[in-house]
């Protein structure tokens, strides 16, 4: 298969998780699955309900590949001390970031068809051939963007 650019997912921060802890704050991690390729994040010790990663996962993007595999999942876990458990799950159409070169947006989080958070996506996509076009300005304003 023929790469034909590189889709770069900023894991940005998550709001409104759920916490079954209640002496202490959870520590999550966020994962990103895209064409079978897993990335995840590093654990945010003590991230609670509002973790913060401000972390940069890059995909190979390929020419020839089936409509299932531009369906990006995301998902935050909580770890724990004999494994990780997972708090919600989402997914992204990356079909349009790859059209358009960018997404920043919230997504929201689903585990058995109940609200559990929402996770801040910033997506760029860079081909392979000619210059990407300018890049817009983020949604979310400066004050907001790395506080919990």
């Amino acid at each position: 298969m023929q790469e034909i650019g590189t889709l770069v997912v900023v894991v940005l921060k998550a709001r409104n998780l759920p916490d079954k802890h209640s002496l202490y704050k959870q520590d999550v991690f966020s994962q990103v699955v895209l064409g079978g390729s897993t990335k995840a994040t590093k654990i945010d010790i003590k991230g609670g309900q509002h973790p913060v990663w401000d972390e940069e996962l890059r995909f190979p993007i390929y020419q020839k590949t089936k409509q299932e595999d531009r369906l990006m999942e995301v998902s935050c876990w909580r770890k724990e001390p004999r494994g990780a458990e997972c708090i919600g799950k989402g997914t992204v159409d990356v079909e349009e970031t790859l059209r358009t070169g960018e997404f920043d947006d919230w997504v929201k989080l689903e585990e058995s068809g109940t609200y559990r958070g929402d996770l801040y996506l910033e997506m760029t996509y860079y081909a392979a051939g000619p210059v990407p076009l300018q890049r817009r300005k983020t949604k979310m304003p400066a004050s907001d963007r790395l506080v919990r």
